[in-house]
């Protein structure tokens, strides 16, 4: 076996067991299906060989598995839409592997494409711990905010406070719109819950991505859609309405690397009065070297020029676990150097926040 070959099985087994762990049983069973094509020197190898020499890091078989479902959401893979939930099938838990293999077949042309672009999920079931992280900010300051979204794809999460928030019927907290069409309830919380900051003010954002998508076109709309597991329709309906929300508020996502971007963004003068936030989720393990030690230099740049009336903070979910990803925040608020805590345990998509802060 190459060693390529080694490393795509990898990465097709370890996505089959998170999509398992997680929820989606039809993805869990179709990559075990295209596990053995690819080792029979299948479709599925000649696609994903050579692609790229870390499949792992840059999730290769969901870039694979988000082509078709593009097509069939697209109505070009009909017997492909008939088994997926999302474009109105029904999967019955059988091996699908052969009906996905045969739109491989029809469509090679969009496969070899697909295989390229990066994942874009921007799974908005995180907000409710970054609308927790932003609360303790609002409460720690007493200041508006100003966001800074990294690594945004289409810009939802900026979107965080038209959402609503609430940890409780009564005796709970809430935050952002509570009448808005996308709602995160107690059940999202642990006990203890944290504490949700009642009145938080954004007074700008912005967000930055390598490779945009704009959700205010149908091309846009589409390609976040693909990228959503079929099988899981509540996050399916989570992101439908995110996209409305954001195509009532259009906002332009930059097309830059990150580093760069935020270095501009965060040039003095900052505005007195307000808070900065630079945020992200689940998207350092996506980013080059340069461009982390760039952002981590910018930020204590910044940081070395912040007072309480213009602090600083990089608060962020990523990976800490096979489990579950850590929110952490980094505050700078006297010119000094940044302090760090970890404010809560979440699971990748966003539920069960478990608050430390």
């Amino acid at each position: 076996m190459v060693a390529t070959t080694f490393t795509l099985i990898e990465s097709i087994e370890h996505q089959s067991e998170s999509c398992a762990r997680i929820g989606s049983p039809l993805y869990a069973a179709l990559l075990t299906g295209l596990a053995g094509d690819l080792l029979s020197g299948g479709l599925t190898a000649e696609l994903l060989e050579g692609v790229s020499d870390q499949p792992v890091h840059d999730a290769i078989p969901l870039r694979y598995l988000a082509t078709a479902h593009r097509l069939a959401l697209a109505g070009h893979a009909p017997e492909l839409a008939a088994q997926y939930p999302s474009c109105g099938g029904r999967w019955n838990g059988s091996d699908i592997t052969d009906v996905f293999l045969s739109a491989v077949a029809l469509h090679r042309g969009e496969f070899v494409r697909g295989v390229l672009r990066n994942v874009q999920t921007n799974e908005v079931g995180r907000a409710a711990v970054l609308a927790a992280g932003f609360s303790a900010i609002a409460d720690r300051t007493g200041l508006p905010l100003r966001t800074f979204e990294l690594g945004g794809s289409g810009g939802l999460l900026s979107h965080w406070d038209r959402f609503g928030f609430r940890t409780g019927a009564s005796g709970g907290s809430s935050t952002g719109d509570p009448g808005s069409t996308l709602q995160f309830g107690p059940e999202w919380y642990e006990s203890p819950a944290p504490h949700l900051h009642p009145d938080i003010q954004v007074v700008a954002r912005a967000s930055v991505d390598i490779s945009p998508i704009d959700v205010t076109t149908a091309e846009g709309r589409l390609s976040m859609l693909s990228f959503m597991w079929p099988d899981q329709l509540e996050r399916f309906t989570r992101l439908h309405r995110a996209i409305e929300i954001a195509c009532e508020h259009p906002l332009h996502v930059d097309a830059a690397d990150a580093g760069t971007w935020l270095a501009g963004r965060l040039e003095p003068p900052s505005p007195s009065g307000v808070a900065t936030v630079v945020f992200h989720s689940i998207v350092w393990q996506y980013l080059p070297q340069a461009t982390k030690d760039t952002v981590r230099a910018t930020l204590a740049d910044a940081g070395s020029r912040t007072d309480r009336e213009r602090p600083l903070h990089w608060l962020r979910m990523e990976p800490a676990t096979r489990d579950h990803a850590d929110l952490r925040l980094t505050t700078w608020t006297d010119g000094g150097a940044g302090h760090e805590v970890v404010l809560a345990h979440v699971g990748y998509h966003g539920a069960d926040v478990r608050w430390l802060g």
